[in-house]
Parts: structure tokens; sequence; C-alpha cells
């Protein structure tokens, strides 16, 4: 049996995480990091969606009239980058309060958007830019 073989490798990490914890015992509560990560990460997508938005000189109101249809950035990868990074900042406040009812917000807050606003505004895109807008749905996750 060569020493590469995946299970003996992850039980030689967790050995390791074992003597790391009692010979530097750096403790941290993760939820509260993972939370401040998650919301630093979720407000950069927003802002990097505005900014792509503000570049392209089309609106970001959820309502308004686009002039553009907005590809690029991170709406290459999600066509929802804002209410992504909304849900990702909701996510964040439920690690931050250490909640489990909390995360439930979040489930809330994507079910809502996707019954209600994300149809809404597809169908607008839909009207407004025909083929291109066919074209970029097909190929660009709604979410991720």
């Amino acid at each position: 049996m060569k020493l590469s073989y995946p299970p003996l490798i992850v039980l030689g990490c967790i050995a390791i995480q074992v003597l790391l914890k009692i010979i530097v015992p750096l403790e941290v509560n993760l939820s509260l990091l993972l939370g401040l990560v998650l919301l630093i990460l979720s407000l950069g997508v927003i802002t990097y969606a505005f900014k792509e938005l503000n570049n392209n000189e089309t609106t970001y109101i959820p309502d308004g009239d686009p002039e553009k249809l907005v590809t690029s950035g991170p709406f290459s990868i999600s066509r929802n980058p804002i209410y992504l990074g909304m849900a990702g900042t909701l996510l964040a406040i439920a690690f931050l309060l250490q909640s489990l009812s909390a995360l439930l917000i979040p489930i809330l807050f994507i079910s809502i958007i996707q019954n209600t606003w994300i149809p809404h505004e597809e169908k607008k895109l839909a009207e407004v830019f025909g083929e291109e807008w066919e074209i970029y749905s097909a190929k660009t996750k709604q979410w991720l």
C-alpha cells in the first residue's frame, strides 16, 4: 500500500490537527470568522455588480428600465449577483449572530426574490433584449 493513499493522508492530517491544537492552541470562534469573511465577500460582490452596472450606464433599480444587458464582471458568473450578495449578507449575519433560527431568513429571502422579482426582471430583460437575453440566460446560471 502506498503512503499517499487518500484515507491515510486524511488520518495523518487529522493527527496533525490534534497535535497542533495541543501544542499551539489558537482558538477562534469559526462561526464569527466565517460570518465576517462571508460578509466581506458578499458586500464586495454587491459593490462590484453596482460598479459594473454603472460602468455600462444602465439602471440598478430593480423595477427600472434597462438600457444595456450587462454580461461582464460578476454578471458573467451569475445573472443575479446583487441578490446573491444580499443572500450572502443575510447568511453572514446569521453566522455572526451565531443563531440557527436566523439561518431561516436567507432561505426566506431567496424564496421571495426567486418567486417575485427575478421572474419580473427576467421577463422585462427578455422583452427588451430578445435573442441577446436568450443567449446570455442559456449560458449563465441564475444564482451560481
